[in-house]
């Protein structure tokens, strides 16, 4: 899909349109999934279990994904169930919001974007939060944003919508939607690394956010990286990192906190630590930011990953010997960092993409490197 249309992913509480025989269920709750759920009867929910007028969904239909193409198929007989269960996150995120007039205001921008009017809404949702900040309006003024394609503003909502989140999974979401609108604004290699560490942090990771990624993922595998992109991926992953590890710190122990990592397309052939011309113009982009003084007295950690085909030892020592050569390269090329970067081989134990009969392009995107900064 191409990132122009990455808008219609996003979902505007409680629209409501006609259902069809095989239509598209089109009645929305603030939420941050998009499916297009068939049914197979037209009848009343009482009649037939399946969805009509009767209850709120999560689904989302447009012109370009037809309801004959869904995204995510359903039998009828769970629908009633999900739809149950979204309409009391929807409650329970409008109760989140802590005083009435916050509330009263998120009603009415939920409604303003229900008739396509994001730029109303855009207006209750900056009561909303001037009476008291929520979750629930950050994300909304983000996605009401992104609509419009107001892509600063939409950053700055999607950042308060992070620091104001309860749960991980809510910080999560926002992030990805961060991301989202990073790729928008053609910043590819910066979205890839937030989408990654918002799929990382969610319990469940809705296929949105998959999808997206992987997009991106074989969009970048060819592509030069600029010292300017993996800065502004290290400082991208700064904010959604401290404050998903804040909003999760309960849950981890002392050093257990996740560090800022940055993975460079890498390109070896195979079998081999040999890389090839534009893997080591990467590796010369990398070097330039870590030898600066951005990062100076830092230490890296390099980590290398191999695909799944193969046996796990040789797979474990193969990872270990790229991200040496890695290492030698870097050197080589910037001696002030020969004390400063640590070397591991994760093998085959983390692969991005899983099983043995995937495509190539992703047993090619599962070779890789990851840097994190200590």
């Amino acid at each position: 899909m191409p990132w122009a249309q990455a808008a219609n992913w996003i979902s505007w509480p409680w629209q409501r349109r006609s259902v069809g025989r095989t239509g598209c269920i089109d009645r929305l709750l603030f939420t941050t999934t998009r499916f297009c759920l068939r049914c197979r009867h037209s009848g009343p929910l009482v009649a037939s279990g399946c969805v009509r007028h009767s209850i709120t969904s999560s689904a989302f239909c447009d012109p370009e994904h037809p309801a004959e193409k869904p995204m995510f198929f359903r039998s009828c007989k769970y629908i009633l169930a999900a739809g149950v269960l979204l309409a009391i996150a929807a409650q329970a995120g409008n109760a989140a919001i802590p005083c009435a007039d916050g509330k009263r205001y998120y009603d009415l921008a939920r409604k303003a974007g229900a008739q396509q009017d994001f730029e109303k809404a855009v207006q209750w949702l900056d009561k909303s939060v001037e009476a008291c900040d929520s979750y629930a309006a950050w994300h909304l003024l983000g996605t009401a944003y992104q609509k419009q394609r107001k892509l600063k503003e939409s950053l700055n909502a999607y950042e308060h919508a992070v620091e104001h989140a309860d749960t991980t999974d809510e910080a999560a979401v926002s992030l990805a939607r961060y991301g989202q609108v990073l790729a928008l604004n053609g910043q590819r290699f910066e979205a890839l690394a937030t989408l990654d560490r918002a799929i990382e942090r969610h319990s469940n990771p809705p296929s949105w956010m998959r999808e997206n990624a992987r997009q991106l993922d074989h969009s970048l595998v060819d592509t030069p990286i600029s010292g300017e992109s993996i800065k502004r991926s290290l400082s991208s992953q700064e904010f959604g990192l401290l404050s998903i590890n804040t909003v999760a710190g309960r849950k981890l122990a002392d050093g257990e906190a996740e560090k800022t990592r940055v993975r460079i397309p890498i390109n070896y052939k195979l079998d081999s630590t040999e890389l090839d011309a534009q893997t080591s113009d990467n590796i010369e982009e990398l070097g330039k930011v870590l030898a600066s003084e951005d990062y100076q007295g830092r230490t890296f950690t390099l980590v290398g990953h191999t695909d799944v085909r193969g046996s796990w030892q040789h797979n474990l020592g193969l990872s270990e010997r790229r991200a040496e050569a890695v290492r030698d390269t870097l050197v080589q090329q910037y001696p002030t960092l020969e004390a400063r970067l640590e070397v591991k081989g994760a093998g085959e134990a983390k692969p991005k993409y899983l099983g043995e009969d995937l495509p190539e392009a992703d047993h090619r995107l599962n070779r890789r490197l990851e840097v994190y900064v200590n």
